[in-house]
């Protein structure tokens, strides 16, 4: 009995490998699921079942409705050279005549995103990985019940397992208000699907298509509560005003499709016309497109940089080409920056970046761990002029599994605003990694191999 039960185990085992084998995935996470599913049979082939999708199929809605945004992308000839690689991947093109604030100070968020929604005249779309109704959320929340009072078509929608404390009286209340509210690949179907590890990471609020408040902040206290009420947690965010905001409500729109099946009216006209401003590209990623543009855009950001690569992420754990391509850009003399919290609030994402982040330190790579407390913004300043913000942590989590979004600024006033965003940061932070023990190394080098997964 027990030899058939060991036979079926590894039978099941084989199939999972070759499926995995057959899928396109970096050399390492198959790698790592083949370890999985050859150590552990019965066990591992269970966690890939429910979480081993990688790509998803989408009939290419994304693609299409996103495309719609570039009738007012700057033109070819005037475009970067990220910009017309990710136009080639599907990415509408960089837009002009936007107005870009990056708003570090949380007050100062808050009090934008509560501009946001009270402007609201025709449409309010909330896309939110996380929504906690504590006093910062329930403010929020009464915004959102009253734009849906005074007529606007809201639409909101929350991931099912990062939203999971939203409680039910709170959504029934937006719905008796008049507004909407769904929950992205809810957990236990997910499940079902095999894309319970799939999870909608986006921040995105917009109003009438013309105004919009995103990057890596949540609604709750931890993100939008005063800093003398809070526990010190650092985060940004980004106001766009023009354009881009349209591309940004594109994405709302595109998911909420998928996840409804409804398809939506056209979107009501907005007065778009491009005019003096920053010009903006927005990449939205995920599993559901063919390219990880993300990953590739950042990759070509890094090759392309000539003096300088400042990434804040709370969490670093690159794959091996995005590590190839830091350590590159580093040796050939480029001023790569990482700015890190001393302490996550991950203790097993920090035993894994920390081997990298030793790695990058030996090639000449600065790391500087921000000691105040968890830094939680995701931003990436290239040279001068190139400021990147939005929910992108530096991880295969964002960078092939999370659907995210991130907003490409080409202009020297907001890349300065984040290099003294940065500096700020570098003044509270410790400088570089203290040299392991033989034993944390062997840890952290093993601990890599699984950091595809993670």
């Amino acid at each position: 009995m027990y030899y058939w039960i060991w036979i079926l185990g590894w039978v099941l085992s084989f199939i999972a490998c070759a499926s995995v084998l057959s899928e396109r995935r970096a050399p390492t996470a198959t790698a790592a699921w083949l370890i999985l599913l050859l150590a552990v049979p019965y066990f591992g082939t269970l966690i890939y079942l429910l979480i081993g999708t990688r790509k998803l199929r989408r009939g290419g809605t994304r693609t299409r409705r996103l495309q719609h945004a570039d009738h007012n992308a700057v033109s070819s000839e005037n475009a970067l050279p990220l910009d017309r690689l990710l136009r080639r991947l599907g990415v509408p093109g960089a837009q002009g005549g936007n107005r870009v604030e990056l708003l570090a100070d949380a007050r100062a968020a808050r009090l934008s995103l509560l501009e946001v929604i009270d402007s609201a005249r025709q449409e309010l779309y909330v896309l939110m990985y996380h929504f906690e109704c504590d006093r910062c959320g329930l403010e929020v929340m009464a915004a959102l019940i009253a734009a849906a009072r005074r007529g606007v078509k809201l639409r909101m929608m929350v991931d099912d397992l990062g939203s999971s404390a939203l409680l039910r009286g709170h959504v029934e209340a937006l719905h008796q208000a008049g507004g909407r509210v769904v929950r992205f690949r809810p957990v236990w179907f997910a499940l079902f699907k095999r894309a319970a590890n799939l999870r909608n990471h986006r921040k995105i609020v917009v109003a009438d298509g013309a105004r919009a408040w995103a990057g890596g902040r949540n609604i709750s206290d931890t993100y939008l509560a005063d800093h003398a009420e809070q526990r010190r947690w650092l985060d940004l965010s980004i106001r766009i005003d023009g354009p881009s905001a349209r591309v940004l409500e594109e994405v709302c729109r595109s998911d909420w499709q998928h996840a409804t099946g409804e398809v939506l009216p056209a979107a009501p006209a907005v007065d778009d016309s491009p005019s003096s401003g920053s010009k903006v590209q927005i990449i939205a990623s995920g599993p559901d497109q063919r390219f990880d543009v993300w990953h590739m855009g950042l990759i070509k950001a890094c090759f392309e940089a000539e003096e300088r690569i400042w990434i804040a992420t709370p969490y670093c754990v690159p794959d091996e080409s995005m590590l190839n391509a830091l350590l590159t850009a580093a040796r050939t003399g480029v001023d790569v920056r990482i700015f890190t919290p001393k302490r996550s609030d991950n203790l097993l994402v920090d035993l894994v970046g920390r081997s990298y982040l030793r790695e990058l330190q030996r090639a000449g790579i600065r790391i500087l761990r921000y000691r105040d407390g968890m830094m939680h913004a995701k931003a990436v300043l290239i040279d001068a002029n190139t400021a990147m913000v939005g929910s992108a942590n530096l991880d295969a989590r964002s960078f092939f599994l999370n659907y995210e979004v991130m907003a490409v600024v080409d202009d020297e006033a907001i890349a300065a605003t984040l290099e003294h965003f940065l500096n700020h940061i570098a003044a509270r932070s410790s400088l570089g990694m203290r040299s392991a023990s033989m034993l944390t190394e062997m840890l952290g080098n093993f601990a890599r191999v699984f950091a595809p997964m993670m």
